[in-house]
């Protein structure tokens, strides 16, 4: 485990001296649901980058597991969790940014580390030493039993959706979450429990693009995210209410598409 130290905590992966890494297609950016077994069959890269693609094509950025605790190691910097599905085991890793991290957010990593519990992590693919783990950027404890059920039909409906487009000639950026491009978020369906809340007025985009965006954009420019005061301030001037915007980024939250940095009212968007 403790050749994972050579990667180094949250943002702090840079890549190596001379080199210089393209930046990726927005529509590479997605947030994909997966279950374990298709992150650890999924084909590497032939070129020898990191690139991680599933057996359907899609390549891997972010992705979103749920699974149950079977083993936790902490350790002064990180703590690596074992969880498994059903169809696989994988190790998630997160660090512990000592000093950056509000009470909050710690309790809530502190309360993973429980054996036999379900918790749902976002976070990205890594390859270390022939073997693959995730390396997190949220985790937390799964609070009802539906978000289990409702995981494994998000990644049964992302990969309809996906195997759709491709077939029809549309484009195959699979966006966040459901497995729609961001452009196109409006179209994802209230009975796979997406209940998003849409345009109530204040422009052609939906409050939830409207939401992502200002967070994407001001969060690249601060570290420790966007006020949700901030939010709801822009958005009240675009026409929403402050009970929409408060319900909008709790649900993205929720879904693990923005998560909290230095307290529960900091949000950062999950790239």
């Amino acid at each position: 485990m403790s050749g994972y130290n050579n990667q180094g905590g949250f943002g702090s992966q840079g890549t190596p001296s001379g080199e210089t890494k393209a930046r990726r297609n927005y529509d590479e950016q997605t947030l994909i649901p997966v279950t374990m077994k298709q992150i650890i069959t999924a084909d590497g890269d032939p070129t020898g980058g990191n690139d991680i693609s599933l057996k359907d094509g899609r390549t891997l950025y972010m992705v979103k597991l749920v699974g149950c605790v079977r083993s936790h190691e902490q350790k002064s910097t990180n703590i690596t969790i074992q969880i498994e599905d059903g169809t696989g085991l994988i190790d998630v890793k997160t660090w512990m940014n000592e000093g950056d991290d509000c009470s909050a957010v710690a309790n809530m990593r502190q309360e993973c580390c429980q054996d036999f519990i379900f918790v749902r992590v976002v976070g990205q693919v890594k390859e270390f030493d022939g073997k693959r783990h995730i390396q997190a950027t949220d985790i937390r404890p799964v609070t009802t039993k539906n978000e289990i059920t409702y995981h494994l039909l998000e990644v049964a409906y992302s990969f309809d959706k996906y195997q759709k487009r491709k077939e029809s000639g549309m484009g195959v950026g699979m966006g966040i979450g459901m497995g729609y491009g961001i452009g196109n978020m409006t179209s994802m369906p209230k009975a796979m429990g997406a209940s998003v809340v849409m345009n109530q007025g204040g422009g052609g985009n939906s409050l939830t693009e409207a939401t992502i965006a200002l967070i994407r954009d001001f969060g690249a420019n601060n570290d420790s995210g966007v006020n949700i005061s901030m939010i709801i301030n822009d958005l009240v001037s675009q026409g929403y209410s402050e009970s929409e915007v408060r319900s909008t980024v709790n649900h993205l939250s929720n879904e693990g598409h923005i998560y909290s940095t230095i307290d529960e009212e900091h949000f950062q968007y999950a790239e």
